[in-house]
This record gives C-alpha cells, sequence and structure tokens, in this order.
C-alpha cells in the first residue's frame, strides 16, 4: 500500500512538473492521476478474473497492493487446499473404517434422507448407495416399529428389534443417533443368532429341569409310600422302576458333563490313526446287543480303505450315538446303513435307515440339547436328548461337519465329513 501511495506521487509530481513546462501543470497532473486510477481498475478487473477462474486465467503481475492481495490469496488457497486434502484423507479413512464394521451404518440427513452408507447397510437393511442417495428411509425399512423412531424426538438413542427388509428370518437391533444438529446416524446390528443362543438357554433350562424332575418325582413318590410296615414284596417291586429312573439321572449327569468338557476342551485330543472299518464292524456287535433291538438290519458299506487320525474315543462315541439312535428310533426289521465313502472334501461315514423319518422344519434344531422331535417316544427310548449334541461338538473338535437330511417315510440319513488333513491311508501294523 505504501509503494503504491509514492508511485502515485511520484507520477503526479512528474506530470506537474511537465505540466508547469507548457503551463498546463493541473491538466498534466489531472492526467497522470485519471491514467493510473484507470491502469489500476484494468488490474482489479484482471484480479477479478483470476478469481472467479484462478485456473483458466493468469493472476495479475502488477506491484504494489494488488500483488499483495494476490499473494495473500495464493497462500490461503494453499492452505485450503492443504486442508482439503486433510479433510478428504480424514473422510476416506473414516469411510472405510465405517464400511468394514459388521453393523449397518447409514448416514441421514434432516428429512430422513439417506446420504451415505456403508457395505453391510446393504447386507442387512438392503439400503444401497449411491444408488438410494437422497431416498427417504422409511420407504426402504417399512417396519410398523421403525415409523415413531424415526419421527419421535423423544425416542432417539432407543433401541427396537425389528426383521430385516430382505431376510424375514433375521433380526435386527436398530438405533438412532443424533449428531450434528439436525442430522442422525442409523445403526443396524444382526441379533439373530443372540436370539437364538437365548432361546436355546431359555429351552435348556426348562428342559433340564423337566428331564430331572420326573424321574426325581417317581423315586420321591416311592420314597414317600416307603414306611417301616411297607411289606417286602412292596420293595422289590418299586426297586426295578426306582433303578431305572436313578440310571437315566446317572446318564443324562454323564452326558451333560461329557458335552461340558467338549465344549470348554477340558478334555485335550488324542488323536492315534483308527481304522475305520474295524470300528464300525465293532459299533454293530454292540447294536446288536441293544436292548431296543428288534431284528433290524445292519449293514456295513465300506467304499475305500482310509484311517483316520483322530480321537478314537471320542470318534466311537459320536457313531455309536447314531447308530443307536437308528435302532432305537426305527421300527422292527428297518435296514440301517452304515458306510465309509469318499467324498469331495475328504471321506464321509454316514449312517442312513429307511425308518419313520423327520420333518424338515425339525432338522435344524435336532443337535440342540434336549431337543426332541417326539418326546414321548424318546423318552420310551431311554434317550437323554444329548446325543446328536455331542455328536456335533465332537465332529467340530475334528474339523468334521454333521449334515442330516431326512424324509417323511423315506428315513433318514446322517453324514459325519472328515477333512482331508484327518484322513491316511490304510496303515499295515
Amino acid at each position: 500500500m505504501q509503494w503504491d501511495n509514492w508511485r502515485l506521487l511520484t507520477l503526479v509530481s512528474l506530470a506537474g512538473f511537465i505540466g508547469l513546462l507548457f503551463e498546463q501543470m493541473l491538466t498534466f497532473m489531472f492526467l497522470a492521476a485519471l491514467g493510473y486510477a484507470i491502469w489500476l481498475q484494468h488490474n482489479w478487473f484482471k484480479l477479478r478474473e483470476w478469481l472467479e477462474k484462478p485456473k483458466k486465467n493468469r493472476s495479475p503481475s502488477a506491484e504494489g497492493v494488488i500483488d499483495d492481495v494476490c499473494r495473500y490469496i495464493e497462500q490461503m488457497r494453499q492452505q485450503n487446499s492443504n486442508r482439503k486434502k486433510k479433510l478428504t484423507g480424514y473422510l476416506k479413512r473414516f469411510q472405510q473404517a465405517t464400511a468394514a464394521l459388521p453393523d449397518a451404518i447409514v448416514v441421514l440427513g434432516e428429512y430422513g434422507e439417506v446420504e451415505w452408507a456403508n457395505q453391510s447397510a446393504r447386507e442387512l437393511l438392503g439400503v444401497r448407495w449411491p444408488r438410494d442417495n437422497n431416498v427417504r428411509i422409511n420407504n426402504l425399512i417399512r417396519d410398523p416399529a421403525f415409523q415413531p423412531l424415526l419421527e419421535d424426538p423423544m425416542r432417539q438413542g432407543s433401541i427396537i428389534t425389528v426383521k430385516s427388509p430382505i431376510d424375514e428370518t433375521m433380526q435386527l437391533e436398530l438405533k438412532l443417533v443424533s449428531y450434528m444438529g439436525s442430522n442422525r446416524l442409523l445403526i443396524a446390528r444382526d441379533i439373530t443368532q443372540t436370539i437364538k443362543l437365548q432361546r436355546m438357554r431359555r429351552d435348556f433350562v426348562a428342559n433340564v429341569s423337566h428331564e430331572l424332575r420326573t424321574p426325581l418325582t417317581v423315586l420321591r413318590g416311592y420314597l414317600e409310600a416307603f414306611t417301616d410296615d411297607t411289606p417286602p414284596e412292596m420293595l422289590r417291586s418299586a426297586l426295578p422302576a426306582m433303578r431305572q429312573q436313578s440310571e437315566r439321572m446317572h446318564l443324562m449327569i454323564k452326558d451333560l458333563l461329557v458335552l461340558s468338557q467338549l465344549e470348554t476342551g477340558e478334555k485335550a485330543l488324542r488323536r492315534v490313526p483308527t481304522d475305520v472299518a474295524k470300528l464300525l464292524q465293532s459299533i454293530t456287535e454292540d447294536a446288536y446287543r441293544l436292548q431296543q433291538y428288534r431284528q433290524h438290519q445292519i449293514k456295513l458299506d465300506i467304499q475305500i480303505n482310509k484311517w483316520l487320525v483322530c480321537d478314537s474315543d471320542e470318534i466311537r462315541s459320536a457313531i455309536s450315538n447314531l447308530v443307536f439312535n437308528a435302532v432305537k428310533y426305527t421300527p422292527a426289521e428297518s435296514v440301517i446303513t452304515l458306510r465309509w465313502q469318499q467324498d469331495e472334501d475328504g471321506a464321509c461315514l454316514s449312517v442312513e435307515d429307511n425308518g419313520d423319518g423327520i420333518a424338515e422344519h425339525h432338522l435344524d434344531r435336532l443337535t440342540e440339547r434336549f431337543y426332541r422331535v417326539d418326546k414321548g417316544r424318546t423318552t420310551d427310548a431311554g434317550g437323554t436328548g444329548l446325543g446328536l449334541a455331542i455328536v456335533k461338538h465332537v465332529l467340530q473338535r475334528h474339523g468334521a461337519r454333521l449334515k442330516i437330511s431326512s424324509e417323511l417315510g423315506q428315513g433318514s440319513c446322517f453324514k459325519c465329513c472328515f477333512p482331508p488333513a484327518i484322513v491316511v491311508e490304510e496303515i499295515t501294523v
């Protein structure tokens, strides 16, 4: 600014001196000031053009105040550019972090319109960004319980449970959080497994209470009926029933302890090479001695000479459970086939029968503790309701899977699929 003043003063003085020679000092001074004003106005005009389109136009190269303004603006622009790059980096990292979250995150505007959503929002809520950009969220989530949460400010931060818009079997926990004034953040979490586990826990407590109450009621009833004058004949007739109920409780507690050890990993795996064909032959002989054996036809179908490197006791227990269940829960003279065969993923050991079969809606819950397809039939057969749960956990400890298929009137097939890592060639001793 000071340089501009000195430049104007010098120009006007010089013009005044020249004008004095021609006796037109004021005129020359006025023309010099006017020319300087026009030149200055031209530079201001170029400055405005440069500010409007900095990439297209060059900055005015005039010394003085305009040059100072250009330099100051260039500094501010560089600072803003650096700040913008930094904020863009923060935003990119934030989006990458939220995109990796298992929970669905949807950023909502003032009117509930979608401004951004992560990948989990597509999988849980069906919200696809940027396709659904500016679409109101209540047009995508139509559950009646969600509308009050969206409209009532007093419910901000509350949690509701709804079904997923894209999968009715999926249960979601929704929470709406306000931030930065009128903006809101919708968070959705898949709690399907949690609800399932809670239901299984409730069922387990109810079932184990029921299973223990029945034999205890029988034993208590007999004990209350006994007195010092009870005839020996009555005592002798009651002993078999009492023995049966006490044995039932003993087996149940034993299976619960085994299941607990399998789940907690208290018992270490003792992996040894096991001859599967020999193991199946031994289990078949045990099945013939079962009380429930009623002339069943038990067939062995050994298609491969493979061994398993496994805990032979645990695998024997698992396969025995499947074979004994087939004997207990199929009609007399049914055909039960034990098959050891190659599979694309390794090797499979299956127990197949041609009994009554199991309805499809029961199949997913068969391995739950105390889950019974027919409670009366299972109790009569002497089962504890824990056999398939033990089978599932034994196989999981060996990296194997249990596949169950069944059709009413056609029979059932329980297939144990073992990974190639524990399937080995026949070992010659």
